[in-house]
């Protein structure tokens, strides 16, 4: 821990005062939120058809989505929309499932996640299938649960305009 005589910092961690609070960053790459979330998928997951169920799958993309768009807002965020999922290929017991997320937009207090899903054999370096695609809206929420900003999302290369 830094001397806090040379510093001019408290001693003490919990110590909120304004040289001790960290400072947002204002903008952050699509690189700086990617998640990918890998779940070995069970018979515990099928349906009736012995496929894995549509819901499972959704709730491991609002999972990765959520992860997202949370490491993005620095805090928490809520799903606000499902705006596109589609389903692409069936995923069976024994699939690797691997559920990547990153931002594709960010407004003020709002983010869109794009989520790409995989399935691969589980003991197989075999062909891997991409089996479903979704785009989600949240929202970033502070401690009393209303909206509050984000940082910008920079998208552009450097050097390029």
């Amino acid at each position: 821990m830094a001397d806090p005589a040379v510093t001019g910092l408290a001693a003490d961690p919990t110590d909120t005062s304004p040289a001790r609070t960290p400072v947002p960053r204002t903008e952050k790459t699509p690189d700086d939120s990617r998640v990918v979330l890998a779940h070995i998928m069970s018979d515990h997951d099928t349906n009736l058809y012995g496929t894995i169920h549509g819901g499972v799958m959704m709730k491991l993309i609002d999972d990765a989505a959520a992860a997202s768009a949370g490491r993005h807002a620095g805090g928490p965020a809520v799903t606000a929309s499902v705006d596109r999922m589609t389903f692409l290929a069936p995923v069976r017991a024994g699939d690797l499932l691997s559920v990547e997320a990153g931002l594709e937009r960010a407004g003020r207090t709002s983010m869109t996640v794009g989520v790409r899903v995989t399935a691969e054999r589980w003991n197989d370096s075999g062909p891997v299938t991409e089996v479903a695609t979704a785009f989600l809206t949240f929202v970033a929420i502070d401690a009393d649960g209303g909206p509050r900003p984000v940082p910008a999302l920079v998208t552009a290369l450097p050097g390029l305009s």
